[in-house]
Order: structure tokens, then C-alpha cells, then sequence
């Protein structure tokens, strides 16, 4: 007997989740057993920009972002971890299933503010274990560690440096999703955001502009989790999302 496809898929996939979030719940004084991370179904370790660029507003959106992407996944189905360019945060880093504790977490930890070393975050975010199942990186700006491979060409030389990190996702079958935290019109940020869509392309993964002229990171991180990623199949509802018209 073949089986029956739903006529809603996303609708169908959201009420699994509901139902997995009210079987996590536990009874009064039950004490929840985690699954260990390397089993989860989803792995997802989150690249956070807390360069001096984003400024403390912005890091602030990003934290609520993030908790509100943790509040959106399906519980003791999903693993996660948050690794910061510059705050030097071993817990978080090292995969969690607990995701109330890492909300937690990401809530109260004081950032320290640098560069933007993209590549580098990204290099050990791939070398971690358990492995990604996909990465979800978010910036406001180019990378400040790309080595100088190519000469006169601002864009070729950001994807040179990608290339061997997309060719590890690819590897490891982790779509790499990828967020530009600033103007969508801007022509000074065009490059990073071209290059941002170059790596999200290349590996089956989603690209999006957070402008905050327009739309709230806090509440829009959320669509990057699995019970809402399908919605990111349609174009119009990334745009929806990015125009500030989809809460």
C-alpha cells in the first residue's frame, strides 16, 4: 500500500510538532530525559555575529532571534548549537539538546563585541561533533579573516575563500542558510550580500535580508527552523517575511 501525502504538507508538519512539543511536556515533578545530541534528528549550529558592527540593539534582536528559533523547534528532536565570532563560550558551542537551557543561555551571556571572522567561525562550526545536519549563519557585514586569493575583485575573493568550506558542506550534506542583518538597497553592502547568497546557493540552502527598517529579527529568525523552513520554498513568502507583512 503506498502512502497517503496530505493535501497540506506544511499544515500536516506543524501539527506533528504541536504534538511533539505537548508528548515533551512533563507531568508534575517528571524529570525530562534529553536525548543525546548525536542523535537528533536535526543538528543545528548557529554562526552569531557579535561584531563592534552589530552594536548592542542589534545583538539584542539577534539573541531574541535566536530564542525564538529554539521556542519553534520540535523538542528532544533537535540539537543546537551558538557559536559567536567573538565571545568565547565553550557551553554553548558544544551541542545541546536541552533547548530550554540554551535559550536560557543565549538570554544571559554578556557578548564581547570584535572583528568579523566569518571563515574561521565557520571552519570550526564544521569541524565540531556531532556533526551538523545545516548551519544557519547570520552577519552584518563582509568577512574581516578572507585571505587575499584573488586581486581586484571584492566578490570573487570572499566565494575563492568559501569554496573549501562549501565543498565540506556539501561533504557532510548540511545546507548552509545564510542571513544579511542590514539595508536590502544599500549598494555599499551589496557585496556581502552576494556573497552571503553564493554560499546558501551553492549548498541547497536559504538565503535572506533582515533589513530592521523593516522587519524584526527577533520574531523573523524563527522561520529558520524546520517546523516553519518550508515556508522558505516560496519566494513570496521570503519576501513576505523580509517586507515586514508576515509576522
Amino acid at each position: 500500500m503506498g502512502l497517503s501525502i496530505p493535501k497540506n504538507p506544511q499544515a500536516a508538519k506543524l501539527e506533528a510538532l504541536k504534538r511533539a512539543r505537548a508528548a515533551a511536556q512533563p507531568e508534575d515533578g517528571a524529570i525530562i530525559k534529553y536525548i543525546a545530541p548525536a542523535d537528533a534528528r536535526e543538528r543545528l549550529r548557529i554562526e552569531f555575529d557579535d561584531s563592534g558592527s552589530m552594536g548592542s540593539v542589534q545583538t539584542e534582536e539577534a539573541k531574541k532571534g535566536v530564542v525564538e528559533l529554539l521556542r519553534n523547534s520540535a523538542p528532544n528532536q533537535t540539537a543546537v548549537a551558538i557559536h559567536f565570532m567573538n565571545t568565547s563560550s565553550e557551553e554553548l558551542a558544544a551541542m545541546q539538546s536541552n533547548l530550554i537551557s540554551v535559550a536560557d543561555q543565549v538570554q544571559k551571556i554578556p557578548l564581547r563585541s570584535g572583528d568579523t571572522p566569518f571563515f574561521a567561525t565557520l571552519k570550526k562550526m564544521q569541524e565540531a561533533t556531532p556533526v551538523a545536519t545545516r548551519y544557519v549563519l547570520f552577519t552584518d557585514g563582509e568577512p574581516t579573516d578572507a585571505a587575499s586569493l584573488l586581486e581586484n575583485d571584492r566578490l570573487r575573493n570572499l566565494c575563492a575563500n568559501a569554496d573549501p568550506l562549501i565543498a565540506v558542506a556539501k561533504e557532510q550534506k548540511a545546507p548552509i542558510d545564510t542571513v544579511y542583518f542590514g539595508s536590502a538597497e544599500s549598494t555599499y553592502t551589496q557585496c556581502a550580500r552576494d556573497f552571503l547568497k553564493y554560499l546558501s546557493d551553492q549548498t541547497g540552502g536559504y538565503f535572506m535580508v533582515f533589513d530592521p527598517a523593516k522587519m524584526s529579527f527577533a520574531k523573523a529568525f524563527k522561520y529558520l527552523s524546520a517546523g516553519n523552513r518550508l515556508l522558505l520554498a516560496s519566494e513570496s513568502v521570503r519576501r513576505e517575511i523580509e517586507s515586514g507583512k508576515r509576522a
